[in-house]
């Protein structure tokens, strides 16, 4: 074959997901997947066994037909990165916590903490979507698409920054699948998409700028206002999977532990300081567990765009110095707890509204 001259845009490639109606059941080609607003889509990776052998008797050189490979019992991983928007928020919140609760309209709450408030594996019965898994379809060109069955989130990072796109919420983590080995009603490789893909949402963006609460303190009553500069969540659940059926894929995935952790930059302040009653070094030294609220929105959840976020946090180290032309800032590394007693304990809780209902994913 001559050398092809076809040069294939980055810009051409395309990725979508869509709900499962059950456990790594693959989707018809024609389904119409949420293409995700990614800059940059990167491949997905198999992880499979492949094991190259110098065998005795075989010579110094490695011989072709020495070499083991097996595309049973592996794994699929796929990363993303995309400005958040509503109604792909409320999906990957799912996809990662494995816990939901729609009410109203179109409100959905996501918390994490206490025994049994959380699913602990994946692969049994779905009940309002939860637990939530779904396809990833991949599409750089015709004939060329590649889809992943039983996918998840396994971890996302939220962040939000003056500094960075315009104060406007990203969303990074990792796509996990237990199902890498292609076959007929699972994953699938050299597929056409050709179903009509549901558009990227292009408003209700959430923005740093929003935020009508700011608070923090290790209680309602103690609470102050702070200046935000950046906050971050990081939300993994350590997921693995279980079990192999005759294809070599997953049963079930187990969700061993949820950590949370986060960081957040605030300015040193009358609120904040180094003095007695606000003296954030006596409160990692105490062990502290302070309660940070934030809403992005006038708190009320009735616009798309909107969301209240509550998190339980001990520091995890010495607060740290930002020194610059904007005054003195700290730098608050911290893990998300369980509070044990009180209201509002889940060690980390977002409520947001989106126009959607959770059947549409």
């Amino acid at each position: 074959m001559a050398i092809s001259k076809v040069i294939r845009p980055v810009s051409d490639v395309k990725v979508g997901i869509k709900g499962e109606g059950s456990f790594g059941n693959g989707l018809a080609d024609d389904t119409a997947f949420r293409q995700l607003p990614i800059v940059q889509v990167q491949k997905p990776t198999f992880n499979t066994f492949r094991e190259s052998r110098l065998l005795s008797g075989r010579g110094l050189v490695r011989h072709k037909d020495d070499t083991i490979i097996n595309n049973r019992g592996g794994t699929v991983t796929m990363p993303f990165e995309f400005i958040a928007t509503p109604k792909l928020l409320a999906q990957h919140l799912a996809a990662c916590l494995q816990e939901h609760s729609e009410s109203g309209t179109y409100k959905h709450l996501y918390e994490v903490g206490g025994q049994g408030s959380e699913t602990g594996q994946i692969g049994g019965t779905v009940s309002n979507n939860i637990p939530h898994t779904f396809n990833i379809a991949y599409y750089p060109h015709a004939s060329a698409g590649t889809r992943i069955v039983g996918a998840m989130v396994s971890d996302m990072a939220i962040n939000l920054d003056y500094g960075t796109n315009g104060g406007l919420m990203t969303v990074s983590g990792n796509y996990y699948s237990g199902f890498s080995n292609p076959v007929a009603g699972g994953t699938k490789l050299e597929t056409d998409f050709n179903g009509s893909w549901v558009a990227p949402e292009t408003t209700g963006y959430y923005n740093i700028c929003d935020m009508s609460t700011k608070t923090l303190g290790v209680d309602d009553a103690s609470a102050n206002d702070l200046v935000l500069k950046s906050l971050s969540f990081n939300l993994a659940n350590g997921v693995n999977r279980v079990g192999h059926n005759s294809n070599g894929d997953a049963e079930m995935y187990a969700l061993p532990e949820y950590a949370i952790s986060g960081s957040m930059s605030i300015k040193m302040d009358d609120n904040f300081d180094y003095t007695a009653g606000t003296n954030v070094i006596q409160d990692f030294l105490d062990g502290d567990t302070m309660k940070l609220k934030i809403n992005i929105g006038d708190g009320t959840l009735t616009s798309v765009g909107e969301a209240n976020i509550v998190a339980n946090i001990q520091y995890t180290g010495d607060p740290a110095q930002d020194l610059s032309e904007g005054g003195i800032f700290h730098n608050l590394s911290f893990e998300c707890v369980d509070a044990g007693t009180g209201d509002e304990t889940e060690a980390f809780q977002i409520e947001l509204f989106n126009g959607e209902s959770q059947s549409a994913w």
